[in-house]
């Protein structure tokens, strides 16, 4: 009797531990399918409003440099790509990349004169999450935008104003953003530093302009920007086409003025030289030196 009792102890505590194992897989199971994307989609979530921080930082400090005018003082600020994965759980860390993209961007003005261009190059994050909505931050011709599959629009707005009295005065500040040497690209999911500097400005003023033409990935964003200031501005006020029209196509934004207005506009091109990661390759007379 006393060994069948020592046997039904011991089948009795394998039972047991079978029962803990399998409900500590069960809670574990349960836990990685439903609570780790919610906070992994949380966290990159996070992360996204983070980049959002930074870009409004970058925006700020070419801002102060656009209006500062000193070439060879160059401000760091930093851009997070990813972040890492939860420990101790099967998850998927969220990477990024950032870039200087050359030529991205293209402002046209068109006035009796014909038309003159200006070539624009862009900074551009890109996110690749595991669990959150892809998005990527653009800095493109003064302005921060927001894009994600269902669209695009303004995080921060350029420097575009609109005076309406006899004749519409408009003021738009554009910026280049140019490269020195190969530090224009990073991916990864750490934090790294990006510089920009002034380099030079120009401003003209455009008499009896007939159009104005945004060549970007990004129109929608431009068209609602634009749109919506020309008419707070006072424009359009007995209905659309009255002063101006906009057309979006697959490539570009084109705001046209009606031909019974004067439109003069005052264009400051600054540029700004800018570099990924640590370091400075700098402009030197005859060259380029590494410091």
């Amino acid at each position: 009797m006393k060994k069948m009792k020592n046997s039904d102890d011991a089948v009795v505590g394998i039972v047991a531990t079978f029962l803990i194992v399998g409900l500590i897989v069960t809670v574990i199971s349960m836990i990685q399918a439903v609570y780790v994307p919610e906070w992994m989609e949380q966290t990159e979530a996070d992360h996204m409003e983070v980049v959002a921080d930074q870009f409004s930082q970058l925006k700020f400090a070419i801002d102060i440099q656009s209006a500062n005018k000193k070439p060879d003082i160059p401000i760091s600020t930093s851009i997070t790509l990813g972040n890492k994965e939860l420990p101790f759980l099967t998850s998927s860390r969220a990477y990024g990349s950032l870039d200087i993209l050359s030529d991205e961007c293209i402002v046209t003005i068109t006035n009796d004169s014909g038309p003159v261009s200006y070539p624009l190059g862009v900074i551009k994050y890109s996110s690749a999450n595991a669990y959150f909505l892809n998005q990527a931050y653009i800095c493109e011709a003064g302005a921060v935008i927001l894009s994600q599959s269902q669209g695009n629009t303004m995080s921060i707005k350029p420097a575009f104003s609109v005076s309406y009295g006899a004749d519409i005065n408009i003021s738009f500040t554009i910026l280049n953003i140019s490269t020195i040497g190969e530090k224009r690209s990073i991916g990864g999911y750490g934090t790294y530093p990006i510089q920009t500097e002034f380099s030079d400005n120009d401003t003209t003023v455009f008499p009896d302009v007939k159009n104005i033409t945004i060549d970007t990935n990004y129109q929608n964003a431009w068209q609602k920007f634009i749109n919506n200031t020309l008419i707070n501005s006072g424009l359009n006020y007995n209905g659309y086409d009255t002063n101006f029209s906009i057309r979006v196509d697959d490539t570009s934004m084109i705001l046209k003025f009606n031909s019974s207005i004067t439109v003069n506009l005052k264009l400051k091109y600054v540029k700004i030289n800018a570099q990924i990661a640590p370091g400075w390759i700098e402009n030197i007379k005859g060259g380029k030196i590494n410091l």
